[in-house]
């Protein structure tokens, strides 16, 4: 009955075993039929189009706002400077016209101050070009200013400089005592006013020429 109980426990301890090196021996990956699967790479992300600041596209678009406002307040300005040398040559012709003097001096004050306001334009357009990137929205707005500050420079150097240097020879062939002694060096003030606006106007010219390049996508 001992031996009987001795076998039955040898036994009990070999089974497991040899079903331990079965599975461990016997069993294979390729018996399970189980396939391996590429792992898919990740997808690269979107690419995200950089933002214009607010501010910029604000600053384009005052810079082209003043330009214009600018463009459109010298539009009818060959025809006034035209009006001054018709009311000297009746002078001239020995008509009165007791407000020749203060006329003349208006206009030479008033185009000091475009000069001035001329000046400020072409600094911000300089300071754009520091800023500009490249965008459609801002090219199509320093299109529109490159557009106007071209028409400021062919007004004033084939109509208002030639108009206000006309203007001036007309003055001088005056007699002091029917315009005021300070009329000859008011309209020569004027003359050289003109002059300087056309050297501004082109500078601005070229200026918006080279933003429009800047900002081109």
């Amino acid at each position: 009955m001992i031996k009987v109980l001795a076998l039955l426990l040898a036994v009990a301890a070999v089974s497991p075993a040899y079903s331990l090196d079965f599975s461990l021996d016997k069993i294979k990956a390729a018996d399970l039929g189980v396939k391996a699967e590429g792992v898919p790479a990740p997808g690269a992300p979107a690419k995200e189009e950089a933002q214009v600041p607010q501010d910029l596209v604000y600053k384009f678009s005052q810079v082209r706002n003043e330009v214009r406002r600018l463009e459109t307040d010298t539009t009818w300005l060959r025809s006034d400077i035209n009006r001054l040398e018709s009311d000297a040559r009746r002078i001239e012709q020995g008509v009165s016209n007791p407000f020749f003097s203060s006329d003349l001096r208006r206009m030479s004050m008033d185009m000091s101050r475009r000069l001035t306001d001329l000046q400020r334009l072409a600094a911000d357009v300089k300071n754009l070009l520091g800023l500009a990137v490249k965008d459609a929205a801002l090219n199509q707005t320093a299109r529109d200013i490159e557009w106007d500050a071209r028409d400021l420079e062919n007004r004033f150097q084939f109509d208002v400089v030639n108009a206000a240097q006309s203007l001036e020879w007309t003055v001088r062939r005056l007699d002091p005592k029917l315009v005021g002694y300070d009329a000859q060096w008011t309209a020569s003030d004027l003359s050289r006013v003109c002059r300087d606006l056309q050297w501004k106007t082109r500078d601005l010219s070229w200026d918006a020429r080279d933003l429009v390049s800047k900002t081109q996508p």
